[in-house]
């Protein structure tokens, strides 16, 4: 006798009603994992969701309105493309204005010179139908920048570290610390890379010898090393290198040693914040009956995690380790004191 196959549920049709509605906020696909970790599912039942999908939701001839693209850890899921080309064109520019709005605190530049002669020549492209339905973008969408730094006065700088980037040329870079302590470094540029409204050069020190980063705005002058003969000394760009794994398992840039972290959240409002947001990739939660919610991460280096957890206010509260709880007890005691009324 035949099984009976299994009887969906209503959270089972909320899930897949959450997926349905998702692939239309992402016209390029919604990563595997990405859904799984949102909707908190196994591999295998996003499996059978995709299949119950894919044999459901028709078009008017009757294929399927979505596909899965990639393989393995790449597979994504996204809607079946029926756009004609001169909408997607206008589509596709319209993504890339919006993703230039977010390099705005790159003004004065000449990261910016080069942004916007890029953009003049893809509009200048473009057929007058497709300008017509542009118009207006800089209304349509804009991007305020986090706490951006200004960069007007690091133009030459800025142009220096794109040539060495581009042509693998070795650096001389006198660079000021926090609290302006000189030192200098030949340097050999890897990635130039964008956090948080500021720009950091990923590379490798010869002082140290070790790859660290350099905040841009703290180079007090950059320049080519030279050879005797005048040429540039070139150095070979590390086969396997990624910038990826810089930042991997820490709290944004600064690294340190692997630390387990146990947060308390103490709000409703802050826990449905901080659920929106991949504050850490390693982050995971759990609710207790009190009406807490407990957080965990593992994080290499609590540096940057410290300042965000200031930023939280009486909203959070450090459980582990014990040396973080102390810091930030002793941080926001100093903090009372500022306010204390005589």
């Amino acid at each position: 006798m035949k099984k009976p196959g299994r009887k969906p549920t209503y959270g089972a049709a909320i899930r897949l009603a959450r997926i349905a509605v998702g692939l239309f906020s992402k016209p390029y696909g919604w990563n595997f994992k990405a859904i799984e970790e949102s909707l908190e599912i196994s591999e295998r039942t996003l499996a059978r969701y995709v299949s119950a999908i894919r044999s459901n939701l028709l078009d008017w001839r009757g294929a399927p309105i979505v596909e899965v693209t990639g393989t393995g850890g790449e597979r994504k899921l996204r809607l079946v493309s029926s756009m004609k080309a001169a909408e997607a064109s206008s589509y596709q520019v319209a993504l890339l204005y919006f993703s230039l709005t977010v390099l705005k605190f790159l003004e004065g530049t000449v990261l910016e010179e080069g942004v916007e002669g890029l953009w003049e020549k893809i509009y200048q492209n473009l057929s007058l139908t497709q300008q017509t339905r542009l118009s207006d973008l800089e209304r349509k969408f804009y991007a305020v920048p986090y706490a951006p730094k200004d960069y007007g006065e690091f133009s030459e700088q800025l142009d220096v570290i794109l040539r060495a980037l581009l042509d693998q040329v070795r650096l001389k870079v006198d660079y000021a610390g926090l609290t302006g302590e000189g030192r200098r470094h030949e340097f050999d540029p890897y990635s130039l890379i964008a956090y948080r409204g500021g720009l950091y050069i990923l590379g490798y020190s010869h002082r140290v010898s070790a790859i660290i980063y350099l905040a841009v705005e703290r180079i007090r002058s950059v320049e080519f090393i030279r050879q005797p003969d005048g040429s540039s000394t070139r150095f070979i760009y590390p086969r396997g290198f990624d910038p990826a794994a810089h930042t991997e398992g820490t709290f944004g840039i600064v690294e340190g040693p692997e630390t387990k972290v146990e947060l308390k959240i103490h709000s409703e409002q802050t826990e449905a914040y901080v659920r929106s947001r991949t504050i850490h990739r390693s982050q995971r939660f759990s609710h207790r009956r009190d009406g807490t919610t407990i957080m965990t991460m593992t994080v290499r280096g609590t540096t940057e995690l410290a300042n965000w957890i200031m930023s939280m206010g009486p909203w959070i509260e450090v459980l582990k380790p014990a040396s973080l709880r102390r810091e930030i007890a002793q941080r926001h005691g100093e903090a009372s004191r500022l306010y204390r009324v005589s």
